[in-house]
């Protein structure tokens, strides 16, 4: 559709309900996506989890369809539709740092092996996205019955907002994944859409002379308070952990203990590399790839390796063995995620002269590659 066509289905409707209904699209995508990364460091990404989260999300939607529709038939007036919106903006908010606990009780779980305490908070974390999610679902049906003024404009008024909010949803879907979470993280990133939400709640309780606007700008202060005091708090507490971060892609934690460094990612329940200064040994997977070179078929022998090629580099524990066995031999690494080649330089000392990084993805790297290796290793799980 192109913008003539835009003009035309907006002509006559009201634009900041439009507005409204648009935002609020693009924050229940965002709280989905977000909400992910806030699971990733605990129970991780497997289809489980998305299963679980995605149905949950859509369930609080239905039931806020179902409930919306009815309240915007009881009280049909702009007041109240922002003060479902404000209130929801708030919830989101507030996720993050009440998520926090019932996090922290997941990971005495995977310390503990307790099965019933696992269940238990996964559950507790997606039941906190009940409340905000099932009042962004208010939002669709309550705006049709506002700018609805002929039921038979009802197929129109319908379509466009329906299709505004799914705009804003594929907005929603993007912005936090591409830009903020990597940037500013998990938790101000939460604090952002839901600062978005609030700021819209208040011109519309505005526009109605609703003196409830001032509640809801007085939590807005509040969660913006929030936010700065826990600009240092730490995401997931570790024994040992020396660094953390959120990517793109994942979920980064470094721990060292007894002098040994391990890189975590995600839930953290597989070391992805290890960097000891005085010993080439891990007594771990990594030790195995110094074995490939004796599966070679003949004429080659064990000692002529001349070439590798890491598939799923992380932080350069096989290439600092392989160049410290076979010589500074030409060593191609691939890795898809930027922040752990960076983590990789600076905390594993992944500065070998004869490696060459490659940051993209595996698949395409040895799609597109002209060059032939004596070694191919893969240690990747995508």
């Amino acid at each position: 559709m192109g913008k003539k066509g835009v003009e035309e289905c907006v002509r006559g409707k009201p634009l900041y309900l439009l507005f409204t209904v648009f935002v609020s699209g693009m924050v229940t995508l965002a709280v989905e996506l977000s909400a992910s990364r806030l699971l990733d460091p605990y129970f991780g990404t497997s289809n489980v989890v998305w299963a679980n989260l995605i149905g949950l999300i859509l369930a609080y939607l239905t039931v806020g369809y179902f409930v919306g529709g009815r309240l915007a038939d009881r009280y049909p007036r702009p007041e109240v539709l922002y003060g479902i919106t404000g209130t929801a903006g708030v919830l989101v908010g507030l996720v993050p740092f009440v998520a926090r606990p019932v996090l922290l009780l997941a990971s005495r779980g995977f310390a503990t092996y307790s099965v019933g305490l696992l269940l238990g908070s996964f559950i507790g974390v997606l039941l906190l996205f009940a409340l905000p999610v099932t009042l962004l679902g208010f939002v669709s049906p309550f705006a049709i019955r506002l700018a609805m003024q002929d039921v038979r404009s009802a197929g129109d008024i319908a379509g466009v907002v329906y299709g505004i909010s799914t705009l804003g949803s594929i907005l929603g879907t993007f912005a936090p994944v591409l830009v903020l979470i990597p940037n500013i993280g998990t938790r101000y990133t939460f604090l952002s859409f839901a600062g978005l939400l609030l700021l819209v709640s208040i011109g519309g309780l505005m526009r109605a002379r609703s003196r409830a606007a001032w509640v809801f700008a007085t939590f807005l202060l509040l969660l913006l308070a929030l936010g700065l005091l826990s600009r240092q708090a730490v995401i997931k507490p570790a024994e040992g952990m020396i660094f953390e971060a959120e990517s793109a892609y994942n979920y980064i934690q470094v721990v060292e203990v007894r002098g040994t460094r391990y890189l975590l990612l995600n839930e953290g329940q597989a070391v992805h590399s290890v960097y000891n200064p005085n010993s080439l040994a891990t007594f771990g997977t990594w030790d195995y790839f110094l074995v490939a070179p004796f599966f070679n078929a003949p004429p080659y022998t064990p000692d002529q390796v001349r070439s590798l090629c890491m598939i799923g580099l992380a932080a350069g524990t096989t290439p600092r063995q392989y160049t410290a066995v076979f010589g500074p031999i030409p060593i191609d690494g691939v890795e898809i995620d930027p922040v752990i080649v960076d983590v990789g330089r600076r905390l594993f000392a992944m500065t070998e002269p004869n490696l060459a990084v490659h940051v993209e993805d595996g698949r395409y790297f040895l799609a597109r590659t002209q060059a032939r290796y004596d070694v191919v290793a893969v240690d990747a799980y995508r």
